[in-house]
């Protein structure tokens, strides 16, 4: 008896597991069947917002289905990151990732977080950090700049979005230190502050990205003396990039956007999502924003982009090692 009781059991099991399984093959197969949530770290309006809603609009006809775009903000990303790495890993819950969560996840988020917590969905695109000056500034060109300060042996003051260990000071960190030149780092709470005080001469320099700061090239107000890149941003040609200056920097320490799920998404899904996706980046609306934004299109797939992730992951310690924060 006792023996018919535990075939019994195990038959029940099975029966449980295929179709259990069979639910899941089901669920795969039929994805995307229902709304689809991007849950960015910032509130209304910014680029991350701006981008979200322009992927969510892109993405509608791709997937067939609508495509929310939900606005977490709060504990320096923290919020976001913990709905997104809580939700249930089946595609629908996504996250705009940026360069920022990757210093937060070596500073005030270390140990909260890590990238393992998140599946690397896409990245889709690269916005340069850019340091510049006022039009009227004596220097005409970065290599002024690093032998008036190394003549002068005091620390100039160069401004950019964030405190020290922000995303836009690594960047000026890794470039002067490249140089051989210490800073002096002046956050600001707005990439419009920076450039209000540059333009004010209030400090030496700025740093801030390509879409902040075309106008006022085009306007002839700032120049920009170099960027954190490989190759010049089509939205300013004439602006130099360290490399071809000369200086040894990784160019790969770039604002970066992508999308990332939470760990345990089935492949087939990522897939779906990367291959989806790559069709929206590619819609004539959604390269006429990117234009717009200033932004560089650089799509990577999930096995490109978990690589990536690893790499930044890495140079985020160096990065905050040159700025003086580990």
């Amino acid at each position: 008896m006792r023996i018919q009781s535990l075939l019994r059991g195990v038959s029940v099991a099975a029966s449980v597991m295929v179709a259990t399984t069979a639910a899941c093959a089901d669920e795969v197969a039929n994805w995307p069947s229902k709304t689809i949530e991007i849950v960015i770290p910032n509130g209304p309006g910014g680029p991350t917002d701006i981008l979200a809603r322009n992927l969510a609009r892109a993405t509608e006809p791709v997937f067939g289905q609508e495509v929310v775009v939900v606005n977490k903000p709060g504990g320096g990303g923290a919020t976001q990151m913990t709905i997104v790495k809580a939700a249930k890993p089946d595609g629908y819950t996504l996250g705009v990732n940026t360069l920022t969560q990757f210093t937060a996840m070596k500073t005030s988020l270390e140990g909260v977080f890590t990238i393992d917590d998140f599946d690397w969905i896409s990245m889709l695109q690269q916005d340069s950090y850019m340091l510049f000056v006022s039009a009227d500034s004596p220097y005409q060109t970065f290599d002024d700049f690093v032998a008036a300060v190394k003549t002068s042996g005091e620390l100039p003051n160069v401004g950019g979005f964030g405190s020290i260990g922000s995303v836009s000071n690594v960047a000026s960190e890794l470039a002067t230190n490249a140089a051989g030149i210490d800073i002096n780092w002046v956050g600001y709470n707005k990439t419009a502050d920076t450039i209000a005080n540059v333009l004010g001469g209030h400090v030496d320099v700025g740093s801030a990205n390509a879409g902040s700061l075309r106008e006022f090239v085009e306007a002839g107000r700032v120049r920009v003396i170099g960027v954190l890149s490989d190759l010049r941003n089509p939205a300013l040609p004439d602006a130099p990039t360290y490399t071809e200056l000369g200086y040894d920097v990784d160019t790969d320490w770039q604002q970066i956007r992508g999308l990332v799920a939470p760990a345990g998404v089935p492949d087939e899904i990522k897939q779906k999502l990367a291959e989806g996706l790559r069709e929206a980046v590619n819609s004539q609306e959604f390269k006429e924003y990117e234009a717009l934004s200033g932004v560089v299109p650089r799509f990577l797939g999930p096995d490109e982009y978990t690589a990536f992730a690893k790499k930044l992951d890495t140079l985020a310690v160096k990065g905050l090692q040159a700025a003086g924060i580990r």
